[in-house]
């Protein structure tokens, strides 16, 4: 038996290997998709930093005090009309303009409030940015009546200065994992057997010698190796991305010792199992290549659903009620997983469940591959 399934394996890596498309898909497109997410949160970033420039705003009697904080948010020094600044700021032409009282002074009783008014379109980005700007440049201005939190000494916030950046990546990585991963073999493990149904080929091989058990798990072997494969890919990629993103976070940045990366990976690893074995019983249930795509979709996508409420912090509630529940779920209980390695950390005993739950239904939709190749009803007529 195990001489007719390394048989099956190898003829099956052979045909992988000699298809280019094939290991487009497995090898380079998982890490080009986490290098693209780098390269974009890169550039979205440097565009955000490389704010410093002069728009399209002005002021009218601004107070000389004022003239540089404004030059340095953006507000140019020339002289404008009212209305027809107004109609431009309209049509986004100009982006703001803000009008300051004659002889105007801050009068720290709070009797004699000046107004100053600011004319902006919320329809227009730059506008908004520029809005935040001048509220946080004249918030500076007005007369304190107390201060909050005063001493820079003293450490105000006693939770995690980390978690925000943490919750950030930790609801980010699970699923563009899995996604990537899945994306990359999803055609192999859907055409891998539907599409040898659909060519007739897979009547010649079930009528040779070889067991047809053996047929079907050096077939879901082949696809695991590949998948292996795309994992290793994606967590090159996701090295560059956590570059990237430690980049952009600068003082903010978080590091993860390389024991959470292997956790991770290894979760992630059984998490790709389970899914693929789903996917091949859906292949040998189809009839046809297109049909086993169509349909291998509805648990990659119930599978994404999941991994996007996981890293909804709205839903964190009714997750911590079904408290261990959530790691005996196969494929939903990984990207749970992941989620908390990233965040928080998690017990060996968690890990251990979570892998050994979706080993055993990868294991167990093997099982029903291996049966379907028995009965003879899944050779065309």
């Amino acid at each position: 038996m195990f001489k007719d399934i390394s048989t099956v394996f190898k003829k099956e890596i052979k045909s992988i290997l000699k298809d280019k498309a094939i290991l487009l898909m497995c090898i380079l497109l998982p890490f080009g998709l986490m290098f693209m997410e780098g390269y974009l949160m890169t550039a979205f970033a440097d565009t955000d930093e490389t704010e410093e420039k002069t728009y399209n705003a002005y002021c009218i009697n601004a107070p000389q005090e004022l003239s540089e904080s404004l030059k340095a948010i953006g507000f140019s020094d020339k002289e404008v009309d009212k209305e027809t600044t107004i109609e431009n700021i309209k049509s986004k032409e100009d982006k703001m303009l803000v009008i300051f009282p004659e002889n105007f002074t801050i009068d720290p009783d709070g009797i004699n409030v000046p107004n100053i008014e600011i004319y902006y379109n919320s329809s227009d980005n730059d506008s908004l940015k520029l809005r935040e700007k001048i509220s946080t440049l004249l918030d500076t201005l007005r007369p304190e009546v107390f201060t909050i939190n005063a001493d820079a000494s003293v450490k105000y916030d006693l939770g995690d200065e980390d978690y925000q950046a943490k919750n950030m990546i930790a609801s980010m990585v699970p699923g563009l994992l899995v996604m990537t991963i899945i994306y990359g073999i999803m055609s192999l493990a859907s055409n891998i057997i539907a599409g040898d149904k659909e060519s007739n080929f897979l009547n010649t091989v079930l009528i040779t010698p070889v067991r047809r058990s053996s047929v079907a798990i050096g077939k879901a072997l082949a696809v695991m190796t590949a998948a292996g494969a795309s994992a290793i890919s994606a967590f090159a990629g996701l090295a560059y991305l956590m570059s990237k993103f430690n980049e952009m976070l600068g003082e903010y940045a978080v590091s993860y010792a390389a024991k959470d990366y292997i956790l991770t990976f290894i979760v992630i690893i059984c998490e790709a199992f389970a899914l693929v074995g789903l996917i091949l019983i859906i292949s040998t249930l189809a009839k046809t290549a297109r049909q086993a795509q169509t349909l291998s979709v509805i648990p990659i996508m119930v599978l994404f659903l999941g991994s996007f409420l996981t890293s909804n912090a709205g839903f964190d509630g009714v997750l911590t009620s079904f408290g261990s529940k959530n790691y005996l779920i196969p494929m939903w209980n990984a990207s749970y997983l992941t989620k908390n390695i990233l965040l928080s950390g998690v017990s060996t005993t968690d890990i251990l469940i979570t892998c050994v739950i979706n080993i055993v239904f990868g294991i167990f939709c093997l099982g029903v591959v291996s049966n379907l190749f028995n009965n003879e009803k899944i050779v065309n007529e």
